[in-house]
């Protein structure tokens, strides 16, 4: 009885922190737990291979070059490209039309987004990697370029868009809060080590150092838009904050000039971007931890755990920040009236009040500061199950906290190292709202060379009109010493 309430009590409490994520963002599910990959170590640091040297990166001569080690990840948590561009119907029967188009109903599309949506691409190029397994520790390090960037809109702004704020927002408050992203390029610098405490627990870290590039950083926003259905007056509340570091240009003024009644607006654009000053920029400097575990709890059980990106970088160079904070009230029927009356005069200074108001309100400020980014930390919890000698099956979830939200998926997955030259993985992942992720894994091995290609949606190369997930990550890994890894029986 004790036993079956502990089970029941740990039951409830992963259904309960499961439906407290928000499903979003997918990356490597089915690469955690694909055989013999030394790229595993990427996703969880305490994940080795049993070679005793392994080399990649599109800089490894030759080899690096004939299936370059990319990475891309996209992910939309609302629509899929069939929603908002589709064969229409009668007149429009040859054509393909719009949600927004005359004789169609927009509110199927609304329908489908969430109160809060976004849109993720991240693109990783491996530069170098290397591994050398030594006792019981294995050694690693890698060089990478990375770019990501993540997209964030309301639901209401799109409705606020189409119906304007007299129909289903009349009376009620438009939510216009999290409209915003983040867009960033960094290289990545990491040195990891995994070490083999017991014959039952593997541990690991990478320490990273990181050098940003660019960055487009929506700190903060929030904005809310409320029409009275009584007297039909508006209320604004504002507060933004949006930070950028980029190399192309620089502004020098941004204000509200009183006496000339005008916004001014200054920079100075860069025409001879110097590309080598760009790539090889060091001004933005940032640390990040990875750390991972692994458990054999049995012969057949074996638990996964690990966070990555556990970092900052903080921006120093060319950087610019601007804000956008207060709040306003509009008593819509007065303001109107001289309108109304026909008054040249009254409308003038109606409209010159207006505007002056709602600026100085919404005063925007420029500020020239350097800031701290945190990047999106992830974390996966897993296991598997060994079915028999060559086949597991394993359960993994994975979660990333973006804009204060908690947001991840869930993937199960079967995994076999069928031969000493073929391993695969097929999985089935559960995220952004949609239940048709379908991943495989390949990996093929010749004399001192391994190939692999995996994905974590197959069916988004078939139906990309369907699609709101799409990744794969590839490349080539040289692989020497590869004798079989003795026991601990043996070594006893």
């Amino acid at each position: 009885m004790r036993e079956g309430r502990k089970m029941k009590k740990l039951y409830t409490t992963i259904v309960v922190l499961m439906c407290t994520l928000i499903t979003y963002a997918q990356q490597d599910m089915t690469l955690y737990f694909l055989p013999g990959v030394p790229q595993r170590n990427l996703v969880n640091p305490a994940l080795y291979h049993t070679c005793k040297i392994h080399v990649s990166g599109i800089l490894m001569p030759v080899a690096g070059q004939i299936l370059p080690p990319l990475h891309f990840n996209y992910n939309n948590n609302s629509f899929a490209y069939k929603h908002i561009l589709y064969p229409g119907k009668g007149i429009y029967s040859d054509s393909l039309v719009t949600p927004f188009q005359i004789g169609e109903d927009p509110s199927v599309f609304f329908n489908r987004l969430h109160q809060v949506n976004y849109i993720s691409i991240e693109n990783h190029i491996d530069l170098i990697t290397a591994g050398y397994k030594w006792k019981d520790f294995y050694f690693n390090f890698h060089v990478a370029e990375r770019t990501e960037a993540r997209i964030s809109f309301p639901k209401d702004l799109m409705v606020l868009a189409w119906e304007l704020n007299g129909k289903s927002l009349f009376g009620n408050e438009a939510y216009l809060s999290y409209l915003g992203g983040t867009a960033f390029h960094f290289r990545e610098y990491a040195l990891g080590t995994t070490w083999d405490m017991t014959p039952k627990l593997t541990v690991g870290a990478h320490a990273k150092m990181l050098f940003g590039k660019a960055c487009l950083y929506s700190k903060k926003t929030d904005l809310t838009w409320k029409t009275n259905e009584d007297d039909y007056s508006y209320t604004f509340h504002a507060d933004m904050q949006v930070m950028t570091s980029q190399p192309f240009f620089d502004i020098l003024e941004l204000y509200y000039d009183y006496e000339g009644d005008s916004i001014v607006y200054k920079d100075t654009t860069y025409e001879d971007v110097d590309i080598k000053n760009v790539i090889m920029n060091r001004h933005n400097p940032g640390f990040a931890l990875d750390l991972g575990a692994v458990y054999k709890f049995s012969d057949k059980v074996t638990f996964f755990g690990s966070i990555t990106d556990l970092g900052f970088i903080r921006w120093k160079d060319n950087v610019n920040s601007f804000q956008l904070k207060g709040d306003y009230y509009w008593d819509g029927w007065s303001e109107f009236r001289p309108l109304l009356m026909e008054d040249t005069a009254l409308i003038n200074e109606t409209t010159d009040n207006y505007r002056d108001s709602v600026i100085r309100l919404f005063d925007p400020r420029f500020q020239e500061d350097k800031y701290t980014q945190w990047l999106n930390s992830r974390f996966y919890l897993g296991g598997t199950y060994k079915v028999y000698e060559k086949l597991s099956v394993g359960l993994l979830m994975r979660g990333e906290i973006f804009q204060s939200r908690l947001h991840g998926g869930l993937t199960l997955s079967a995994n076999s190292q069928l031969t000493k030259w073929f391993a695969g993985s097929l999985s089935y992942t559960w995220q952004n709202n949609s239940f048709n992720n379908i991943g495989a894994g390949m990996v093929f091995k010749i004399p001192w060379f391994q190939f692999y290609i995996v994905t974590d949606n197959v069916t988004a190369f078939i139906w990309p009109q369907a699609a709101r997930n799409l990744n794969f990550r590839m490349g080539v890994n040289l692989m020497l010493k590869c004798g079989k890894r003795k026991s601990e029986a043996m070594l006893d």
